[in-house]
């Protein structure tokens, strides 16, 4: 979602990285989850959820957005989010970021399934993706990944589905995992109009 359909909020996942001590290679909910016990775990899980409530007041959406949504949207093109975010932080996207757009806007951020890390595993399974290929029916080949770390990608790719990079400076090595890689994010409508 952050990085995605919001700005990045790199700062903060840095601060979270070093405050839970996550040693390089492993992703934070992965580190806490599965190397942490007991207290140690619950402190490293409330000290996450401070850290990304203190990230959601400066959350802003992705510049290219809403003209990627009211392209899908005219072109009948279904979307979901899938995020290793919080139930909160997708609340405060939709409740307080979307609703400071204009109200022809508002409709355009109706995804189905919304997908936080309650749902398991997370990425960079592609379990996530594989559940909306069998919700709305569509083979997994027929739908995109979009993201802006390597495991969005590696979700689309082990889902067999495209996977498409938001490119960022410091994203930029992830780029040999994507079939598509965009600096910014209504770069897709090229893409998905050329097929």
């Amino acid at each position: 979602m952050d990085g995605t359909l919001t700005t990045p909020i790199n700062e903060y996942l840095k601060q979270m990285r070093r405050e839970i001590k996550v040693p390089d290679g492993m992703g934070t909910l992965e580190y806490v989850d599965s190397c942490l016990e007991g207290e140690a775990r619950e402190q490293a899980h409330r000290r996450i959820l401070e850290i990304e409530t203190e990230a959601m007041e400066h959350m802003e959406l992705s510049p290219g957005l809403v003209e990627l949504l009211q392209f899908l949207q005219d072109n009948g093109i279904r979307t979901g989010v899938i995020t290793r975010n919080n139930k909160l932080a997708v609340d405060h996207l939709i409740n307080n970021v979307v609703s400071r757009q204009p109200q022809e806007h508002k409709r355009l951020f109706a995804f189905d399934p919304v997908l936080d890390r309650s749902f398991k595993p997370t990425k960079p399974s592609p379990d996530s993706l594989l559940y909306i290929s069998r919700l709305w029916g569509i083979p997994p080949e027929a739908l995109m990944m979009v993201g802006d770390h390597g495991d969005d990608l590696l979700c689309g790719v082990r889902a067999g589905s495209v996977a498409a990079l938001l490119r960022y400076d410091d994203n930029r090595h992830s780029e040999l995992q994507a079939h598509v890689a965009v600096d910014r994010i209504d770069q897709l409508v090229e893409c998905l109009t050329l097929g």
